[in-house]
């Protein structure tokens, strides 16, 4: 047997080879590739956070429309609700022992020696002119009455209309003094008053209550309560707290920038012919409205004023209202270019108010008491 050893056939022979991994072309196309990847997800994070943005600015400015609207359409529907009656005429304000009907008690009449201060704040019975159930200004302030003005620091907004509601409470209540109060009786509407008493004027059961009157002027101030810079939906309001009645200030939604407001009117005009159908007392005022809109006009029209100012003193029936809302912020590197185009209103935002997302709404809301004759 030779001296060397031989493996046997089949035993595994151990062949060197190099181990292989990424070459630099590999390991480039990778990161690129990883790279594209990453920035890929990040661009639809970063634009979904910014439509997630945008569709919450456009919502919080659509649910803002909704509340303003939400507390102006129930107030205007009941304007001119007077318990058992929409007939403010059949109401006269208790002075002492004297009964002052209302045709006596619109705002270029005296008010009544015994009625509280307070309640003309706002300008000689200006709470108390029920006849008035529904009145407004145009482009203005409703009073130059330096107690009726906004609060200290506060301003009205330039170019804004304002809005009065005058009505009763739809729920009955207890007599006090410290409240502007009607007294209505279903079975005698010669017996029904406006009174400031912890008495009524006469018993009080099912068909003979007590309402507390109700006064709402809104109008936009040029800041709102938690920012100087933001402007807000306000409102006077005769208050039902203290020792007695008075006018106070109150904030309704900050954000509002902008009101306008328009009166469907009944002149009393329906058939073909020009002029009043029906004036048969020949005051210039027309003796049956039926309720229908005649047109509409705004709030400072000829047709709104009295015969005396060369008006016919046209009933109310409904009412229009544009609201401008804009964001609660600036939107980095937006710019509002848009003009808005409303109620004889043209706006196109500039400077820093550009920087700001805002909407228009608008409805059209009817009195539920119109009062037709």
């Amino acid at each position: 047997m030779s001296a060397h050893c031989k493996l046997p056939r089949h035993a595994p022979r151990h062949v060197p080879g190099r181990a292989r991994g990424l070459t630099l072309i590999e390991l480039l196309v990778g990161l690129t590739i990883s790279s594209l990847i990453i920035v890929g997800t990040v661009f639809v994070y970063s634009q979904s956070r910014t439509t997630y943005a945008l569709n919450d600015r456009a919502a919080r400015m659509q649910e803002y429309g909704r509340f303003a609207l939400s507390v102006l359409e129930p107030d205007l529907q009941l304007a001119g609700y007077y318990g058992f009656s929409n007939n403010s005429t059949d109401l006269r304000y208790m002075d002492g022992t004297n009964e002052i009907p209302t045709s006596q008690l619109q705002q270029d009449d005296a008010p009544p020696p015994s009625a509280p201060a307070t309640i003309n704040s706002c300008g000689n019975n200006f709470a108390l002119d029920l006849i008035s159930t529904v009145e407004g200004t145009e482009n203005a302030y409703f009073t130059t009455a330096t107690g009726c003005q906004p609060p200290g620091g506060f301003a009205w907004q330039t170019g804004s209309d304002t809005l009065t509601i005058r009505r009763a409470s739809t729920a009955a209540v207890k007599a006090t003094k410290t409240k502007l109060q009607v007294y209505v009786n279903e079975l005698k509407r010669s017996n029904q008053f406006i009174f400031n008493d912890e008495d009524a004027p006469g018993p009080t059961d099912a068909r003979r209550e007590v309402h507390d009157l109700v006064l709402h002027s809104y109008y936009v101030s040029d800041r709102s309560d938690g920012s100087a810079s933001t402007p807000s939906l306000r409102r006077k309001v005769l208050s039902t707290d203290g020792t007695d009645p008075k006018i106070v200030d109150e904030e309704v939604l900050a954000g509002v920038e902008d009101m306008q407001v328009q009166f469907g009117i009944d002149t009393g005009d329906h058939n073909s012919a020009a002029g009043i159908d029906v004036d048969e007392d020949k005051n210039g005022i027309p003796d049956n409205p039926n309720g229908l809109v005649s047109r509409y006009v705004n709030a400072d029209d000829v047709l709104l004023k009295t015969p005396a100012k060369g008006g016919v003193q046209a009933q109310v029936v409904a009412v229009r209202i544009w609201l401008r809302i804009r964001a609660d912020d600036r939107e980095p590197g937006f710019v509002d270019a848009r003009n808005y185009d409303y109620a004889g209103i043209n706006y196109t935002p500039a400077g820093a108010d550009a920087g700001y997302r805002r909407i228009v709404i608008s409805r059209t809301i009817f009195l539920r008491n119109a009062r037709t004759i």
